[in-house]
This record gives C-alpha cells, sequence and structure tokens, in this order.
C-alpha cells in the first residue's frame, strides 16, 4: 500500500539532494574558472616582476650569467615547489627559482600548457622589448586542482550536515501538513454505523473540503438509503399483517365450515387475501427498487406510443372484465421517442392505467394521449373515476395513503410508486380533476426531452 506521507518525503528529499549536488557541480565549476583567472593574474603579475628585478640586478651588478635562487629552508611553504620562474637573455639562462628545469619552460609570450612528464604546468611568457629578455613563469596545475577540490569537499561537508537538517525540517513539515488528514482520518474512523451526519469542522483544509463534501455526500445518501430500508421494512411488517392474519382468519373458517357453501365463501375470501397480500408485496418491491437512490438506471430510446399500446394489451383482461376501453390519442406526426429507463417508465405508466381501470365504472372510457410539448413530452391518462379532492392530490403520493369511504381494493402504494419512479428519471407527476364537467382524474407524466 502506497503512502502519500513516504511519497512525498521521497520526491522532496530526492529533488533536494539532487539540487544540492547540482548547485555543488556548478560551484565546483565557478570556483575553479576563478582560481584559474587569480592564478594567471599572479603569474602575470610575478614575471613582470622578476623580469624588471632580473634586469636590474643582472645588468646593473654584474651578476654571472645563471644563477640559481637558493632556497631557505626555514621558510619552506606547502605549495613553493609547484611555482618556478626562468629569466632568459637570448638563448642563456641568468636566472632561476630552485625547482626550475634548466631547460626553457616555453618559447613563446602568453600563456600555454606545458606537460611535463605526469605533470601539466600552466606556463606565461613575458618577452621584454628591445632588451633580449624573456621572462617565464610557471605554475603546476595540481594547485589549482587541490585548491578546487578543497573548496568542494568544503561544500560537501557543509552539505553532509545540512541535507539531515533539512530533512528533518522537511519531514516535520510533512507531518504537520498531514495532520488535517489524520484528524479527518481518526473522526471518521471512531464513527459507528449509525452516526451518519455530515463531517463539519473548522480544522479542515480548503485542499480537503472536496473529499470532505464527497464524503458528507455519501453519508447523505448511506442515511438516506439506510431510511428507506427501514421504512420498507416497517412498513411492509405493518402492512402485511393484516393479510396475513385474514388467510389464516379463512383458512380457520374453511376448516370449521359445517357445510360447502360456508367452506366456499370462507376460501373466497381467502383467496381475495391472498390477491391483496401478493399486489402488495409487488407493490412493494416495485417502489423500492423505484426509490434507490442515485441508482445508474440503463437509458434507451423509448418509443411512447408503442409502450402504451403494450400496456393496454397486458391489461387487456381487467378492461376486458370491466367493458372498460382504452382510447389512443395521438396522430401520427406527433409520435414521439424519449430517452429514459424502460422498466420505470413501464411501472409508472402500469400503475397509473392500473388506478384508472380500477376508479373507473364499468363501460366507461380511458384515454391515453401523448403530444410534445416544447422540449418536453407529456403522457396523460384520463379517467371517468371518482377524482381527488383537490386539496388531497398531494396527499394521496404518500405511502399507503387512500381517500376516505373507498371500497376499491388497493394497498395504497400505486401512486407513490409513481412519484418515486418518476423522481428517478427526472420526470415530473401533475394530477388534476376533469375539468369539462365530468368526474374523472388526469395523471400526466412530463419527460424531459
Amino acid at each position: 500500500m502506497r503512502s502519500i506521507r513516504r511519497q512525498v518525503l521521497a520526491w522532496v528529499l530526492g529533488f533536494l539532494v539532487f539540487t544540492l549536488l547540482v548547485m555543488l557541480l556548478i560551484s565546483y565549476l565557478k570556483a575553479l574558472h576563478e582560481i584559474e583567472e587569480i592564478f594567471d593574474a599572479e603569474l602575470a603579475q610575478t614575471a613582470r616582476l622578476v623580469g624588471q628585478l632580473a634586469m636590474a640586478d643582472v645588468e646593473g651588478k654584474g651578476l654571472p650569467p645563471t644563477v640559481s635562487v637558493p632556497l631557505d629552508k626555514s621558510s619552506k611553504y606547502k605549495y613553493e615547489k609547484f611555482i618556478s620562474y626562468q629569466v632568459w637573455h637570448g638563448d642563456e639562462l641568468v636566472l632561476k627559482s630552485s625547482h626550475a628545469p634548466e631547460e626553457a619552460l616555453s618559447t613563446v609570450a602568453g600563456f600555454r600548457d606545458v606537460v611535463n612528464g605526469k605533470h601539466r604546468w600552466r606556463v606565461f611568457g613575458l618577452h621584454i622589448a628591445n632588451s633580449g629578455y624573456r621572462v617565464y613563469t610557471s605554475e603546476d596545475t595540481v594547485v589549482r586542482e587541490e585548491l578546487s577540490w578543497y573548496f568542494a569537499v568544503e561544500a560537501l561537508g557543509v552539505m553532509f550536515w545540512a541535507i539531515p537538517l533539512f530533512a528533518l525540517i522537511i519531514t516535520v513539515t510533512v507531518d504537520r501538513g498531514l495532520l488535517p488528514l489524520r484528524r479527518l482520518s481518526a473522526e471518521v474512523g471512531n464513527r459507528d454505523i449509525h452516526q451518519l451526519s455530515p463531517v463539519v469542522g473548522s480544522h479542515i483544509p480548503k485542499e480537503l473540503v472536496p473529499l470532505v463534501n464527497a464524503l458528507n455526500a455519501l453519508l447523505a445518501r448511506l442515511d438516506a438509503a439506510i431510511t428507506r430500508e427501514r421504512r420498507f421494512t416497517a412498513d411492509a411488517s405493518h402492512e402485511l399483517r393484516t393479510p396475513l392474519s385474514a388467510i389464516r382468519l379463512h383458512s380457520q373458517l374453511a376448516m370449521r365450515a359445517g357445510s360447502m357453501e360456508e367452506s366456499r365463501r370462507s376460501l373466497e375470501q381467502l383467496i381475495h387475501a391472498v390477491d391483496q397480500s401478493t399486489c402488495m408485496v409487488e407493490q412493494l418491491l416495485s417502489l423500492a427498487r423505484s426509490s434507490s437512490d442515485n441508482e445508474k438506471f440503463e437509458l434507451e430510446e423509448i418509443d411512447l406510443a408503442d409502450l402504451c399500446q403494450t400496456l393496454a394489451e397486458l391489461l387487456s383482461e381487467i378492461t376486458a372484465e370491466k367493458g372498460i376501453s382504452i382510447v389512443h390519442e395521438y396522430a401520427a406526426s406527433d409520435l414521439v421517442r424519449v430517452s429514459s429507463n424502460r422498466y420505470l417508465l413501464h411501472t409508472i405508466l402500469r400503475n397509473l392505467l392500473d388506478n384508472a381501470i380500477r376508479y373507473s365504472p364499468p363501460g366507461s372510457r380511458v384515454q391515453c394521449s401523448i403530444i410534445q410539448d416544447g422540449v418536453e413530452a407529456v403522457i396523460s391518462i384520463q379517467d371517468e373515476g371518482p377524482g381527488i379532492p383537490d386539496d388531497q392530490l398531494e396527499q394521496v403520493q404518500e405511502r399507503f395513503t387512500r381517500l376516505a369511504g373507498q371500497d376499491i381494493q388497493g394497498c395504497g402504494l400505486g401512486l407513490s410508486i409513481v412519484s418515486q419512479a418518476s423522481e428517478s428519471i427526472a420526470a415530473r407527476l401533475v394530477l388534476k380533476n376533469r375539468a369539462d364537467g365530468r368526474s374523472g382524474l388526469i395523471a400526466s407524466i412530463v419527460l424531459p426531452g
């Protein structure tokens, strides 16, 4: 498992070491360049000084033609043996240092590099005009290299102590920076399954706000899902108790019946209770699925006219039994196709048609119309039933809500299923009573374009 802390420390410390090494290399090259310029300047200055002194001493005091200045051992210095000079007059060596060779260090004026054995010398030649004197000063380049490495090693020593110090500072800084994340992790980790309130706090930095918002949204969905499951369980256990008790009661009555007529009536009531239980279970399951929060429903292109015709055929037995006709109203040029979930749209229209058939009197007509209203598609189902009082049009969409005084078999879940399923596919359920002077309800589903 990857660790953000280890990754951050590894990248930061890696870049730090890399940067310091690059800076060390640049410093070494820069120091080497500066040292070369300084030493070259000293060679040139020394050559001019030796030339002036040599001309004064050799010509003024009549020194022998070749003089080697003896080395004073009491004042011996570390790099003295790496520095030499020669003074030539014509082809004669008239003056040289104790470490200078007998042969000429160079033959040209200016700077040049000379390789002598295993050593490389930096030589500066000064030809004094109109005098015949040539002065050569030289220096073993090992001096420059040693000084450059000395400075590099000194810088490396500083870096050797600086890197652990920087590593400690960076580690402490990263740990403090990750402290809000640890607090958030501890707060979420200490919660139990019943504590689904949003995570809030002033200690949350803005970098963690998107994560906290996503976590709170997840907690809200989880809380809603658990609430639905609890409500579903409570509703199912409460509503199924009545039909199951009726099934048990009528079964006992059928067993104790004294005649075939009494037994038949009890069995008819038993079948009625079984049908009611079956209807309720089916509607409860449909309601549970249609109300799944944020479920990703598969979308497909649906021909609304074809869907309504298919549902009318599925309900043909019920309509035939009551003598009810389903009339479709839509022009061929108004055929509408929408992108939606077929199962949920099928559930919505089946429940609306089933309600319209149940509450319409025998021999009446149920009208199903489809229109295109701008970018929206509207499916309207109109019946000839008793309708719903205007002040209860919203209330009937709640679970297990049935109007008083009705003797139509039902569970009070149909419109609740329609409302939940419509919300899941971003549709709207609109209920209103007929305005043409006749009783009946118009239930419309408005689908987005």
